[in-house]
Formats: C-alpha cells, sequence, structure tokens
C-alpha cells in the first residue's frame, strides 16, 4: 500500500455522519463529567501552570519545588502552550479543558487512521476512535487536570503515522514531518524520542542502503526542533538537558530498597526533597544542602548507576518489578484518584489488554498490516521499556494506550465477527 503522501492522509474513512457522531463521543463525555465533577472552567492547577505564570510574568520557565528553583523542571511545551492561552484569555480556566478536549478528538481521529491502516477496514478504525473518546484515563485527565496527557498522545499518534509514511515511502517531507513530531514529543513528554530508534529499524529493513539519507534528515530535523531548549539549558543550567530532573526520576527507580514507583518498599518518601529525609542518601543529602540544580541531578545519576552496576541482579528484578506495574497493575499515589475509580480502570484496562493481544495476534497473521502493525507495537514496547528504566506509576502507561487501543478494537472486531457468524450459523 503506497501512502497518500499529503496531510490529508490522517483524515479517516468516514463519512460526515461517522465524523459527527465521533465528536460527539469525544466533546460530550467530558461536558458532563466536568459538570458531574463540579470542575467546569476549574481544572487542577499542576506545576505546569505554575510555569506558565512564570513565563508570562517574564521570569521565563521556572519552578520553585520546595525552596530549590528549577530551570528545567519538566519538558516545556505543554507550559508554553498554557502560557499561550493565559496571554490569550487570562485566567480562564475553561479554555484549557477545551483545547485539552479537542486534543483528544484529534487523537482519535489519528488512532482510528492507525487502525484502519493497519486493519484495512472502515468499522474498526470507527470502533478505535470511539474507544479513544471513552478510554477512562484520558477522558479523566482532560477534565480534571491541567496536564500534558492529551498533548502527548495525539503527538504519539502522530508520530506513529508519520513513521509509517516515512517506512512506506522513504520520501523526504515524511522524513521531515516526522522529525518535526519526534522533536516535539521529546519536548513534551520525552520517551517518545526511541520512535528514532524504532522507525530507524523499520526504514534500514525495508529499504536497506537507501534508508540512511531519509534517516538522517529525520534525525536532523528533530534535533533542530530541541536545540533551542537545550541551548538555553547550556546557558541557564550548564548542560543540554531535556530536564533537570531526569536524575532523580531515574534514581526513584533503581536505588536500593526501591518499590519501583513513588515510595520505598519500607515507607520511605522519596519524593520528599529535604536534606533531613532518610529516604534519601548521604551523597544526595549533602548535595541538597550547598549543590545547584546540575549538581542534583548529577548526584541521582551517579546514585542510580551505581546502583545498577553495584547489584545488576537486583536492578533487573526491580525492572521486572516495574514492568508489571506498567502492564498489569495501577500503582499510583493515593490520592490522585478515588479507590473506586482506580480499581474499575484497572479491570477495564485488563480487558483492553487481553483483547489487544488478541488483535496484536490478527495483525501478525496478516501480510497486509503486518509493517504498520509492527510499527505500532515496536513505539508500544520501546516506550514501556524506557519508562520502567526510571520509575514507574499507572499513569505512565496512558501514553501508550491510544496505540494499544488500535490493537484492542482489531481484537474485539474479530470476536464480534465470531459471534454474528455463530449466531448466523444457528
Amino acid at each position: 500500500m503506497k501512502p497518500e503522501g499529503n496531510i490529508l492522509a490522517i483524515v479517516p474513512p468516514f463519512a460526515g455522519r461517522e465524523m459527527a457522531f465521533l465528536c460527539v463521543a469525544t466533546l460530550v463525555p467530558r461536558l458532563l463529567l466536568a459538570m458531574v465533577l463540579g470542575v467546569a472552567g476549574d481544572p487542577e492547577r499542576w506545576e505546569y501552570d505554575v510555569i506558565a505564570a512564570n513565563i508570562v510574568s517574564g521570569h521565563g520557565p521556572i519552578y520553585d519545588r520546595e525552596g530549590f528553583v528549577y530551570a528545567a523542571y519538566a519538558p516545556p511545551l505543554w507550559s508554553y502552550v498554557l502560557a499561550f492561552l493565559l496571554l490569550l484569555t487570562g485566567d480562564s480556566r475553561v479554555t484549557i479543558q477545551i483545547v485539552q478536549a479537542f486534543l483528544c478528538l484529534g487523537t482519535a481521529v489519528l488512532t482510528a487512521r492507525i487502525a484502519h491502516r493497519i486493519s484495512g477496514d472502515s468499522r474498526t478504525a470507527m470502533l478505535a476512535g470511539l474507544l479513544i473518546a471513552l478510554q477512562p484515563s484520558l477522558l479523566y485527565y482532560s477534565v480534571v487536570k491541567s496536564d500534558p496527557l492529551p498533548l502527548n498522545v495525539l503527538l504519539l499518534s502522530g508520530i506513529a503515522l508519520a513513521g509509517l509514511d516515512l517506512i512506506e515511502s522513504g520520501d523526504r517531507r515524511w522524513a521531515v514531518a516526522f522529525g518535526v513530531l519526534t522533536g516535539l514529543g521529546i519536548l513534551s513528554r520525552g520517551t517518545p524520542a526511541v520512535a528514532l530508534l524504532v522507525v530507524g529499524i523499520g526504514l534500514v529493513v525495508r529499504w536497506r542502503a537507501r534508508a540512511w539519507s531519509p534517516l538522517a534528515l529525520a534525525i536532523l530535523v528533530c534535533a533542530l526542533s530541541v536545540s533551542p531548549w537545550l541551548a538555553r539549558n547550556i546557558a541557564v543550567i550548564g548542560w543540554p538537558l531535556i530536564t533537570s530532573t531526569t536524575g532523580e526520576n531515574l534514581w526513584r527507580g533503581n536505588h536500593p530498597g526501591a518499590s519501583g514507583g513513588v515510595v520505598d518498599l519500607d515507607g520511605g518518601r522519596i519524593t520528599l526533597l529535604i536534606p533531613s529525609n532518610p529516604a534519601l542518601p548521604a551523597p544526595i543529602q549533602s548535595v541538597l544542602v550547598t549543590g545547584t540544580e546540575l549538581d542534583r541531578h548529577e548526584a541521582f545519576m551517579t546514585e542510580a548507576w551505581r546502583f545498577i552496576a553495584d547489584d545488576p541482579w537486583a536492578a533487573t528484578r526491580l525492572f521486572a518489578r516495574k514492568l508489571g506495574t506498567f502492564w498489569w497493575r495501577v500503582d499510583s499515589n493515593p490520592g490522585d484518584y478515588p479507590a473506586i475509580a482506580a480499581r474499575a480502570y484497572e479491570l477495564i484496562f485488563r480487558v483492553e489488554l487481553v483483547l489487544a493481544l488478541l488483535g496484536v495476534w490478527i495483525t501478525l497473521q496478516s501480510a497486509r498490516g503486518r509493517e504498520a502493525g509492527g510499527l505500532c507495537l515496536g513505539l508500544i514496547v520501546a516506550i514501556s521499556l524506557l519508562q520502567c528504566a526510571f520509575y514507574v506509576q499507572g499513569r505512565h502507561r496512558f501514553l501508550i494506550e491510544p496505540l494499544l487501543l488500535a490493537f484492542t478494537a482489531i481484537g474485539a472486531g474479530r470476536l464480534a465477527e465470531l459471534w454474528s457468524l455463530r449466531r448466523r450459523g444457528r
């Protein structure tokens, strides 16, 4: 199958009535949830909002955490989007919820397109779009929180589609599009950086020696996309970091007694960043007294790598534990979600996962969708592995769920088809 070769390729094969139905299915539940929970026009304020306010006030993207001022606390893209909304509408929080709702709609459209590329079936594409529209974690985050998740999943879906077209065509235009989207993905979350490796492998398998030119162009464009932020951090922090909390996030998931989450096995509160915190090792306690932002990053990084080098077997067991959290459990801060909602989501996700595994098996049996499905599956697995190298909570899975739901739709569609045949056979 040849890629369409233009931006209209993102539009799924729906009639106008079907597109309207998908819009309603995405936007109306968000409005209703906001009204039921009493958060219409008032999503929770997070660090991204604080950073956005500092940008607007002229202080730049800084964040004060327990007295430590960070110049690169988080990936910057969502904070700059929020800053733009602040400048445009003032402190009208409802605009954030509106933007997040339409980002979710965009993700539903792109995921439907991905499902169609894999399956070749319009009904499966519509089902995938509806699953995204009603997916619990995305629905909750886009209404209750001011969070980059809706932007992150939209960018990852765009990365997957651009990567597919790049692999199929080898065209430099798609290399540029893929490079830009991956760069934006890195500036919004970080883990989509693995798309360069996954798509690079796909290019080499498909085009052999001719793969290197479009791959090099994609990497160059991606590097240029993130270079202004890296150059700024060299000047301000002293090193080209996307975030200066990378070392801390690595250490949280890699140290003696770690659970893989934000609380140690003995209950130690490893997120409490004060020198007197007994859950922190002595070198980190020391650097918290006099160290700079870069010193803190390097101290956490050093401690994490020391643990991995000194006890690789313990690090491997911990990595396996984090994979279990990522793919099966919903370990999160108790205050993040109501307990009944977390339990319900856990059950829903496990159904999604079982159906997705069926969808993966069906896809790999089909010559038509094997390449597209293989790329999406590669992105899902690579992101999960990279995340599990750090620390893991249930929310870290939310990024890959839209891609996973494309396979869920394929599995559910096959079961529905078999059920229909069985009923007709009676």
